[in-house]
């Protein structure tokens, strides 16, 4: 994370990490707040999505799919400025879907402006 963190990315502008656990932070760096999803936006992107715990893939799979479709544009662009209504709308849902099971939807998260 520390090289990660030290990047400068000046054109990036989302950074979308479907793996799980991507805020957590790391046993070397426990009396800081950097963790995978921080490191990027220190590198330099301004919007991160990540995750607080296990992601079920499927779940994963159709968060991603719902994010990017919200945020396309048409010709290959995305309005990036638009991420966190995108998630918010996916992440709501899925609480309309599965009211019962918030571990499922409940760890997304975006980081940003």
């Amino acid at each position: 994370m520390r090289d990660l963190a030290r990047l400068r990315l000046p054109s990036a502008r989302l950074a979308y990490l479907s793996a799980c656990d991507t805020l957590r932070t790391s046993t070397d760096l426990a009396d800081e707040a950097v963790h995978i999803v921080s490191a990027f936006q220190m590198a330099g992107f301004p919007h991160v999505v990540g995750s607080l715990w296990h992601v079920v893939d499927a779940i994963g799979a159709e968060v991603a799919r719902s994010v990017y479709e919200a945020l396309h544009t048409g010709g290959g662009a995305l309005d990036v400025g638009r991420t966190a209504q995108a998630l918010h709308s996916t992440v709501r849902a899925l609480r309309d879907t599965y009211p019962a099971t918030p571990s499922l939807w409940a760890c997304q998260v975006h980081a940003g402006p």
